[in-house]
């Protein structure tokens, strides 16, 4: 008796009481029901002690078997009751009908073992030869011979219907585990070609922001720009297949924060006002006033969403220009991209939202990407309760609207919006110790600390960092996760474990990884890590997290000294 099933068949047993009452009179009927519930309870007790033995074996099994065959034929007294005892037709009736019911009902019990549905059903064909010879008396032989054949053929026809049963559970149950096992090994590719991909594009771009800081000629910074750009647009290929992968696995989490809207978007537009100068198209962001405040959601994902409409729309509007309206009404935020482009077909509207989709797939295309940003735009607004939709006339050009049911907090606070520079952690003497085994990466960082006059100590593998990081008189350290001997995370480990045996202060750990799936940063942190910079680094985000860790230190040191 599996848990799912015991309400029906509870219900269907207080029912089978009452007609035995009608019928056969109260004390056939209530010893009748007091053995049920007691085979009922004993029943279930022997099944959900055999959940917790997942391979049981065969004496086992016969057991469980035969205390099926016990509690079946206790059940089926009642139907024997109704057929053979009681004069009344219509108790003939329910009897047969008790018995179908029982018997359908019992194919489930094949699911978890042949012999113990095996069990339930010999002792429902028991019942019923017993019940159509004791009516013999009363009918013709050849009456009661076929009756007999009618019996042992539905019997067949109900354990093959369980053998098929079996068959297609378990076929499901493999189809399961198949593409259970097919995401898991898509999800470790990925992970694992991220790490991969990321550690020379750090070294790519890490040495871009280093020469931008230097002296350059107008033809250099030309080439660095372009440098910049392809591998930035490569980090956003990469960010969007991780993305996919994430929200196909249910895996991609969101944040629920206070944040100002104008910051959020004005932070999204940026970049996308300087590639429309550079194309002589206009801009404009227009914010009502019951648009403005404070909300509470996903700021990057908001962010996220707005720049991939943006670039889109840039990269189709050869003239005329863009604009960003942002309205709010009824409790719904909403945000809507005007481009002059050439429009879409009506037909081809619904292609737009497809996975790898790109309206002109020829090899003729003007315009790259992978055809992921609005499949990943849409999934980000569903996942926050909201949708997009696109609506567009060819010639004129398109909008799409992004709505969100947003909480508003209140009005607009004034924020520091000062960027981050480098001088940030320019502090006299700054000791910062950094583990990372990669030679290329290991001169990214020499050369963006350089910028902020720190010369970092270097080590190549986790157990020279903890050797390093017991000498004591660290600020900081910044930790690669995959290196050799010891890794990152186990590196830390030993750190916070020495620091709470020894009764040392806890020092700053930065994570610096190519392991930038939401998943890994929440394991990274648990293990001991303090923030979280992710390759290809880039020099504001390490700056920012640097300072925000010093500061952490210190604000930990001002309460040890109170």
């Amino acid at each position: 008796m599996r848990r799912r099933g015991l309400l029906p068949t509870l219900l269907l047993t207080f029912i089978a009481a009452a007609g035995g009452w009608v019928w056969l009179g109260l004390p056939f009927a209530a010893g009748w029901l007091l053995a049920v519930l007691a085979g009922m309870a004993i029943n279930r007790g022997v099944f959900e002690w055999m959940a917790r033995r997942p391979n049981p074996g065969r004496r086992l099994e016969w057991t469980l078997s035969a205390i099926t065959f016990v509690y079946t034929a206790i059940y089926c007294v009642m139907p024997f009751g109704l057929a053979a005892i009681s004069d009344y037709p219509t108790a003939l009736l329910a009897g047969a009908a008790m018995i179908g019911a029982i018997t359908l009902s019992s194919t489930s019990e094949f699911v978890i073992s042949r012999r113990i549905g095996l069990g339930s059903q010999s002792a429902l064909l028991i019942a019923s030869i017993v019940i159509c010879v004791s009516r013999a008396n009363s009918e013709p032989w050849p009456n009661v011979l076929f009756g007999a054949i009618a019996i042992l053929g539905f019997f067949a026809c109900i354990l093959q219907f369980a053998m098929h049963r079996v068959r297609d559970d378990r076929r499901f149950l493999e189809a399961v585990a198949e593409a259970q096992g097919a995401n898991a090994a898509k999800s470790l590719f990925l992970a694992t070609m991220s790490h991969e991909i990321r550690t020379p594009l750090n070294g790519v771009l890490g040495m871009v922001q280093a020469m931008d800081a230097g002296e350059l000629d107008p033809t250099q910074r030309e080439r660095l720009n372009i440098i910049r750009g392809s591998g930035q647009a490569l980090t956003e290929i990469l960010n969007d297949v991780l993305d996919l992968s994430k929200i196909e696995a249910g895996k991609l989490e969101l944040e629920t924060i206070p944040f100002d809207l104008e910051t959020a978007l004005r932070g999204a537009v940026a970049p996308f006002t300087v590639l429309a100068a550079e194309k002589g198209l206009s801009f404009a962001l227009d914010l009502s006033d019951a648009a403005a405040g404070r909300y509470q959601g996903d700021p990057a994902r908001l962010r996220q969403v707005l720049a991939n409409l943006l670039s889109n729309a840039v990269k189709f509007t050869e003239r005329g220009g863009l604009t960003v309206a942002v309205t709010r009404e009824d409790g719904v935020l909403r945000l809507a991209v005007t481009d002059t482009g050439p429009g879409i077909p009506p037909e081809r509207i619904g292609q737009l939202f497809g996975k790898f989709a790109q309206l002109d797939a020829s090899t003729t295309r003007r315009h790259g990407g992978t055809g992921l940003g609005l499949a990943i735009s849409r999934e980000l607004a569903q996942l926050m309760g909201g949708g997009i939709i696109a609506s567009s006339t060819v010639g004129v050009g398109s909008t799409f609207t992004l709505s969100l049911p947003l909480d508003r907090l209140g009005d607009a606070t004034p924020i520091d919006a000062r960027p981050v520079a480098v001088e940030a952690v320019e502090r006299t003497g700054l000791r910062v110790l950094a583990a990372e085994d990669n030679r290329v990466n290991q001169i990214v960082l020499e050369t963006l600390l350089a910028q902020a006059g720190i010369a970092p100590v270097l080590v190549p593998d986790g157990e020279q960092a903890v050797r390093a990081w017991a000498e004591g008189g660290w600020d900081l350290v910044l930790m690669d996760v995959h290196m050799p001997v010891l890794d990152g995370v186990s590196a830390v480990r030993e750190i916070r474990a020495r620091e709470a045996a020894e009764g040392r202060p806890r020092t700053p750990v930065i994570a610096l990884t190519a392991n930038a799936m939401t998943h890994q940063v929440a394991e990274l942190l648990a293990a001991g890590m303090d923030f979280h910079v992710a390759k290809p680094i880039d020099a504001g985000q390490l700056f920012t997290a640097m300072e925000a860790a010093l500061e952490q230190a210190e604000t930990a040191a001002a309460a040890r000294a109170t």
